[in-house]
């Protein structure tokens, strides 16, 4: 009997609604909700794709153990008692820094997975926790975290509101948005062109998003930020300074130390003309509601969290950020206790080969090999991943892999067998997508507009632990050295809960304070699961209930209303925002000025460079084998981007084969000539391996990394290319 319900697609920031007609426990059919209040019909091959990967019978259902060098299903029972014994014998023996942790990209869409291994990560104690953060986002939430105190204040554009936007490295019309959830985006930026705005992007290669702009300006990779620092000087030339308004320190020591970035400068190395650069700042100065939006392309090169950090430095000289119009703080209904700080989530300690620094409680994965290869006090023997695959995923794959099979234990959290998951001694297997509640609490204060929505499970989960279960589990292994029964997972759940609910009724700025926990605690629902931090953090947030508001929220309202509640634009609230304990916008942190000092003495070369870019029908490293994503041959997605002119002196053609080399590397790809990439530049997909195309990352060397953060340098790669037979 055909049966449609309603679900949030968990695969990328879009976070698409959709519909989805079932016949029992068979989906038939996936199409976008047109009344879904955030996402309003839109879908893309990817949330169409999740029939078949519900379906996919290569997806992992059951607990697999390596036995005689082969994985063999087991029962969950065999396995957590050998993950219990091995990591605790670990960890007794040589200390909780010896097991490590890597998150991979889908738990920010995992609302029960991401909650559950951060309990993991605390019970166990360990400082080398890393995620794809470090390949990926790092460097703007790093830069967030200097200037206002909280790397999760991420601004975003008010796309609906604003008249002017200058956007660099990102291309929203294949990711829908990047720390900026924003679905149907072709349709956004028609209404933005409609009512007179205007887009110049910033990229070295002509993108689907580029294609669409008004001017288009090609950058030399990695040369982001002497464009940024130029325009930041012809802006104060313009007479632009720091409104009053914002209430900032360090305002002089910035300025000195960017003096020296001339238009005339900046247009050597970037290759942008230096009359181009003083338009677009006249532009962003004399538009009533402008805004700069950087992303993957800004963030990725060894000046990643400077770059960003100059952004938002424009976007305060315009007036823009906190502004309609401008560069807004988006809100959810899920909240956090608040909390001030002394000092940044960073660099609170560093790790031990490299020395490289701590940022918001990770470790770069830039140093995972080497802290596995290296020996001595702190040497990493065991690794715990969370649905990714750190081999394809990250820099310098190969020297990674071998690293990673050299561990005395490794466990992997995933649905499917990977580069990763080959080399582990225990796989456990997540749910489906449709067996598991979905709520956007990660990106949720990145969305376009505020918006309230939940999705419960559509299929009911029987023949094995949830994600949030089978995290708690792993974290009660590592806490009580033993194996947890339903009832001591029980009492275990409860006294999590019980800690969050406390947090809340100890902070004197919220709605919670002093409350009774044990009230709350019986207040809250339902009986089990994530879903009780999910209602604790909506009733204790903005539009909340507080547990005594009659007109409030809690998850059961959301529940009851699954096309969602729009919650209207974002409103200025960046006192709230700035979480410094002296509650002033840092414009100069010693990071940031050294970086500064870093970028003036910096060459650039005259090699090839090689950049990623993104692609509709791949997730990154998986998704790869749905049939609905995979059609046609690697050489239809995963190819070289070469200029024409380049392409003659390499002696080239379109359907060539070349062999791709760095320093660290080389991989054999088929190349496509096209306009779209700009001279001296090269560009190849992310996220492939094997029959599927060649692995970008096997190019990327290790010790190639942002200054400040240490994220991977994944763009602007030195390589050379020579043409071969295939």
């Amino acid at each position: 009997m055909l049966s449609t319900g309603k679900r949030i697609c968990p695969i990328c920031e879009a976070g698409c609604g959709l519909n989805i007609t079932t016949d029992g426990r068979t989906v038939v059919e996936i199409r976008g909700n047109k009344d879904d209040v955030f996402s309003t019909g839109h879908v893309c091959p990817k949330g169409i794709s999740l029939a078949e990967l519900d379906a996919d019978p290569d997806r992992l259902t059951r607990p697999l153990i390596l036995k005689n060098g082969k994985h063999v299903a087991t029962s969950w029972e065999e396995a957590f008692e050998l993950i219990c014994t091995r990591l605790n014998q670990i960890k007794e023996s040589t200390g909780p820094n010896s097991i490590a942790v890597y998150i991979g990209n889908p738990t920010a869409h995992n609302v029960g997975l991401s909650m559950g291994l951060g309990i993991f990560c605390a019970s166990l104690g360990s400082s080398n926790i890393f995620s794809a953060g470090s390949v990926d986002q790092l460097p703007k939430q790093l830069a967030c975290e200097l200037m206002f105190g909280d790397g999760m204040a991420v601004p975003v554009p008010d796309i609906e509101r604003c008249d002017f936007m200058l956007m660099l490295g990102a291309n929203p019309i294949v990711s829908n948005g990047s720390l900026w959830m924003v679905p149907k985006f072709r349709e956004k930026l028609r209404a933005f062109h409609e009512r007179g705005g205007k887009l110049v992007t910033i990229d070295p290669r002509l993108s689907e998003t580029a294609k669409l702009a008004d001017q288009h300006h090609f950058i030399r990779p990695g040369t982001d930020a002497w464009l940024l620092g130029a325009i930041i000087n012809e802006l104060r030339m313009q007479g632009l300074d720091i409104p009053d308004r914002y209430r900032v320190k360090n305002q002089q020591t910035l300025f000195q130390h960017l003096q020296s970035i001339t238009t005339e400068r900046a247009a050597n190395l970037t290759g942008i003309q230096d009359h181009q650069i003083r338009s677009i700042a006249t532009q962003l100065s004399t538009a009533k509601h402008s805004v700069v939006y950087g992303r993957v392309g800004t963030t990725l090169q060894v000046h990643g969290t400077l770059t960003s950090f100059l952004v938002e430095i424009i976007n305060i000289m315009t007036g823009s950020l906190d502004s309609a119009g401008g560069a807004m703080f988006p809100e959810q209904p899920f909240a956090l206790p608040s909390r001030k700080k002394e000092t940044p989530d960073y660099n609170r300690y560093q790790s031990r080969v490299s020395g490289y620094p701590e940022v918001l409680g990770q470790m770069p994965t830039a140093c995972l090999a080497e802290e596995i290869e290296t020996a001595g006090e702190g040497k990493i023997r065991a690794l715990v991943t969370f649905a990714g695959n750190p081999v394809i995923s990250n820099q310098d794959s190969n020297r990674l892999a071998n690293a990673l099979s050299s561990l005395d234990f490794m466990i992997c959290v995933d649905i499917y067998h990977n580069e990763t998951t080959r080399l582990a001694d225990v796989i456990l297997p997540g749910t489906s997508p449709f067996e598991d509640s979905h709520y956007d609490h990660f990106l949720g204060a990145m969305g376009y507009r505020n918006s309230a929505r939940y999705s419960p499970p559509l299929f009911e989960n029987t023949s094995r632990p949830d994600e949030w279960s089978m995290s708690l589990t792993l974290a009660f292994i590592v806490d009580q050295g033993t194996v947890p029964s339903a009832a001591d997972l029980d009492e275990y759940e409860n006294n999590i809960v019980a800690s969050y609910i406390a947090n809340y009724t100890q902070d004197p700025d919220g709605p919670l304070f002093n409350r009774d926990v044990q009230e709350i605690l019986g207040s809250i629902g339902p009986e089990r699961g994530v879903e009780r931090l999910l209602d604790l953090g909506i009733r204790a947030g903005r539009w909340g209930d507080h547990f005594g508001k009659a007109d409030g929220f809690n998850l059961q309202r959301l529940i009851e209303t699954p096309d969602g509640i729009d919650l209207g634009p974002p409103r200025p609230r960046l006192n709230e925002i700035v979480i410094s304990k002296d509650q002033l916008i840092d414009l100069a942190p010693a990071a940031i000025i050294e970086d500064l000092d870093r970028l003036d003495t910096s060459g650039v070369s005259d090699e090839l460079l090689l950049i990623g870019r993104r692609n509709i029908q791949t997730n990154n490293s998986w998704l790869h084998n749905l049939p609905l994503l995979s059609k046609g041959s690697n050489k239809s997605i995963c190819y070289l981007e070469l200029n024409p002119l380049d392409a003659e002196k390499h002696k080239v053609e379109s359907d060539d084969w070349v062999e791709i080399r760095s320093a660290t590397g080389a991989i054999r790809v088929p190349v496509k000539v096209s306009k779209l990439i700009s001279q001296g530049v090269v560009s190849l997909p992310h996220g492939f391996s094997g029959h599927r195309g060649a692995n970008y990352n096997i190019l990327a060397a290790a010790a190639r990394v942002d200054g400040p953060s240490a994220t991977a340098a994944l763009n602007g790669i030195p390589v050379t290319i020579s043409r071969i037979k295939k």
